[in-house]
């Protein structure tokens, strides 16, 4: 510091202590979501959402949404067995991340499902039944091979 001050003046120029600065990066936080075991699925297949942060902090917050409303717990992950088509899950994540943390609450991709409906299947074996389309090809593969056995006469899985 130069000082004009007068009569008298001594020590001029005047020289400060040092000071170190820390300079934090900003911390922006987001979050994704991804769907298990897909976001293509069969009436009432139970499917978890699971929420991976960036920048979260040591404890993040979060609030699922279903088409825009609240469901779920303050957790990572979120289940849900009786999806429709069309629904649209988010999450809301608020960061606890320090310092300079920016973006918080971050809201997540949207994952919007597809709900295919249960087809009854057909089988002609008596002995067997389905209860939802996964099961057509089970039956037609497991009447095919009853059909081999009794005309081979060889024990079913040969």
């Amino acid at each position: 510091m130069t000082s004009n001050a007068t009569p008298c003046l001594t020590g001029s120029p005047a020289t400060s202590n040092e000071i170190t600065m820390t300079v934090n990066p900003n911390l922006p936080a987001s979050v994704n979501i991804a769907a298990s075991p897909a976001t293509t699925i069969c009436a009432g297949t139970n499917v978890t959402f699971t929420a991976t942060p960036t920048n979260g902090g040591t404890t993040p917050s979060y609030q699922w949404k279903l088409n825009g409303s609240n469901v779920g717990t303050n957790s990572a992950t979120y289940s849900n067995n009786t999806l429709a088509n069309s629904d649209k899950i988010t999450v809301v994540m608020t960061s606890n991340a320090t310092p300079c943390l920016t973006g918080s609450p971050a809201t997540s991709n949207e994952i919007t499902m597809t709900v295919n409906p249960n087809l009854p299947a057909k089988c002609q074996h008596r002995s067997f039944s389905c209860n939802n389309h996964l099961c057509r090809n089970k039956c037609n593969i497991h009447s095919n091979a009853n059909q081999r056995r009794n005309n081979s006469k060889l024990p079913m899985g040969s």
